[in-house]
């Protein structure tokens, strides 16, 4: 595991999860004893030794998906802290994931755990953290914003400037709404759950939005034409895409294609 100094007082901890060649980076962070995200269920023996020598006094989670909530219930038991996470999801988080294969060899199943209900702000010592509501990724998926520091932590509403799969139930228009409102807040840097650390972060967070947008467009273009979802996805995405494959379409360009 990579651990990075950001600030005296936030690291950035990176590995990655799976088996080749279903492995994919995850990043964690801890800012004045917050940690945000878990990572998954895969990675905790590596994550152990540092979530134990961390002095950690809270846990606020982006979403409930298994990479980022995979620690979850080893936190709760073990480090005696509240495990934060968005009302609307804490009955999901409570039963244990069910996943299929692919995302087992990537991520692994992960316990239910007991959360707490997100609360409006978390403040440390140093910093306070607003929660933002920003849906697209996941429907209650959250993003974590310091601003007296330019911070925003994005979970999985960034990732990259161009998406090219959406998992069944993500929403790109949704996306496109919570980057909007999110531009509108004070940040420079984001970091990202499997990116990293983002210095011109709204710079890219604006490439994805055009991105987005300019998708849409084209949808509904070729909609006015007659072609239906799947001919659409063929003429915007030609190249097979080698997690369509591996998730049967749980995990696809057509679900990006249907929701905008």
């Amino acid at each position: 595991m990579k651990i990075e100094t950001i600030d005296c007082n936030l690291i950035a901890a990176y590995t990655k999860s799976g088996i080749f060649p279903y492995k994919l980076g995850i990043y964690l962070y801890i800012a004045d004893g917050l940690l945000i995200d878990t990572g998954s269920a895969a990675i905790l023996k590596k994550t152990k030794f540092l979530l134990k020598k961390e002095n950690i006094n809270c846990l606020a989670l982006t979403h409930v998906h298994e990479d980022h909530t995979g620690a979850a219930a080893w936190i709760k038991e073990n480090l005696k802290i509240p495990v934060y996470l968005n009302n609307n999801s804490i009955t999901e988080a409570s039963m244990g994931t069910k996943l299929p294969l692919y995302r087992k060899l990537v991520w692994g199943d992960r316990e239910g755990f007991a959360a707490d209900p997100m609360p409006a702000f978390i403040e440390t010592e140093k910093y306070k953290f607003d929660v933002i509501d920003a849906p697209g990724h996941h429907k209650d998926h959250v993003a974590f914003h310091e601003k007296s520091m330019g911070w925003l932590f994005t979970g999985d509403l960034y990732v990259s400037r161009r998406q090219v799969v959406a998992f069944k139930d993500e929403n790109i228009n949704d996306a496109i709404n919570s980057i909007k409102k999110i531009l509108n807040l004070d940040f420079d840097t984001i970091f990202c759950g499997h990116s990293g650390v983002h210095k011109n972060g709204r710079e890219k967070l604006k490439s994805k939005l055009d991105y987005f947008v300019k998708l849409q467009g084209e949808v509904r273009e070729l909609e006015k034409e007659g072609l239906g979802y799947k001919e659409i996805n063929r003429r915007l995405f030609p190249k097979k895409n080698l997690w369509s494959i591996i998730s049967r379409g749980e995990w696809s360009s057509l679900n990006m294609v249907k929701t905008v």
